[in-house]
């Protein structure tokens, strides 16, 4: 039998800290992990979208034909050359098709150009089909199309924000298949995934449903640092029984570790490191080239009893200029990444001279963590 929820042993806090000050994180098991076999089904389509602004719309051959062939099936006898352009384009669908999903759910679906067409702006999407891997209509597709990007353009320089080839159909998809889902993989197991892996996660949370489904007769192991698998009696398999369980182990709270990662934009140069990220003793320099290639245009004007006519010239400006900056010891015992930031900002230092010095540390095994530039 499996135990009921006043039967759990009492959670951790979520947040404590350790015995050197470090803070330990105790989330939910429902937030840290996922049923491994209730993943999307992925969905692909083709659709033809009308109703765009004149010279917004594609003006290829693929377009004329999709609207040919969209007439014929309307009992219309044209041919290709009496098909005209300009309002219409041709466009790929995606969209997610969660697990579980019955006749009549309502999703999202994200509409791209595949053709020549400079905007999706006031466009309506002509019911198409999408399908999975297996080549099965899973849904049905139409409606007005969403937008958010926007552009503008005069005759010299144009302005834009945001992709308008791409756009949303909000709850513009309709299931009209049911997705045949289990909770069970083919090993008849319940298994979870969890969402940042590694040794310590899953042990603690194979423990915690182990407490949990104390005196239940399941076997709870943790395969691997991403899996943890729950046993159950062939009799037990069952999608309500399984989501008995669920519930039961979801709100149980376990430690985690810090994901011992770096994470550096080197656009803003936004820096993202788990707390205690440690570096090792080291002498960081930073230095940097900057050249500046300028493109000019000039009138070149002859004087008033010289001959000549004045003409417009173009020339090319080269700079370059070398910074360099002192060098800064990192702490005789070490330093955490937030030390060194502290140590940096003092240099006034750029995204990508930050990025260079992440690098350097990483590669030089200095840096205790995983690095990731973006």
């Amino acid at each position: 039998p499996v135990p009921s929820p006043q039967d759990t042993l009492p959670s951790p806090p979520p947040v404590r800290l350790n015995r050197l000050g470090q803070t330990v994180l105790s989330p939910r098991i429902s937030d840290i992990t996922t049923v491994a076999n209730t993943v999307p089904h992925l969905l692909n389509g083709i659709g033809l979208v009308v109703g765009l602004p004149p010279g917004n719309g594609a003006s290829d051959r693929s377009s004329r034909q999709a609207i040919l062939n969209f007439v014929k099936k309307h009992g219309l006898n044209v041919t290709i050359g009496d098909v005209s352009s300009g309002t219409t384009a041709l466009v790929s669908l995606t969209a997610e098709l969660p697990a579980f999903s019955r006749v009549g759910t309502r999703l999202d679906v994200k509409v791209e150009v595949v053709s020549d067409a400079k905007s999706l702006r006031g466009g309506v999407l002509l019911l198409s089909s999408l399908r999975g891997v297996d080549g099965k209509a899973y849904v049905a597709a139409q409606g007005q199309l969403m937008v958010a990007g926007f552009n503008a353009a005069g005759k010299n320089a144009s302005v834009q924000k945001n992709p308008n080839a791409v756009a949303d159909l909000l709850n513009g998809g309709l299931v009209i298949k049911d997705l045949q889902s289990s909770f069970f993989s083919e090993s008849g197991s319940l298994e979870l995934r969890l969402l940042n892996p590694s040794p310590f996660n899953a042990s603690s949370v194979a423990a915690g449903i182990d407490t949990a489904l104390a005196g239940s007769g399941l076997e709870v192991t943790a395969v691997d640092p991403s899996m943890v698998r729950i046993d159950m009696p062939f009799a037990q398999r069952t999608n309500a029984n399984a989501m008995r369980i669920l519930g039961l182990i979801g709100n149980v709270r376990v430690a985690v570790e810090n994901p011992a990662k770096v994470t550096i934009d080197q656009v803003s140069g936004t820096v993202l490191a788990g707390e205690g990220v440690l570096i090792s003793p080291c002498v960081v320099q930073v230095s940097n080239l900057t050249i500046a290639i300028v493109e000019e245009d000039y009138v070149s004007q002859p004087n008033a009893l010289a001959q000549g006519s004045t003409e417009r010239v173009g020339r090319t400006r080269v700079e370059a200029q070398e910074t360099g900056s002192e060098l800064r010891g990192i702490g005789g015992g070490g330093a955490t990444v937030s030390d060194l930031l502290q140590n940096l900002k003092q240099l006034g230092l750029e995204p990508a001279q930050l990025v260079q010095v992440f690098v350097a540390l990483d590669r030089g095994g200095f840096l205790h963590a995983k690095l990731e530039v973006q």
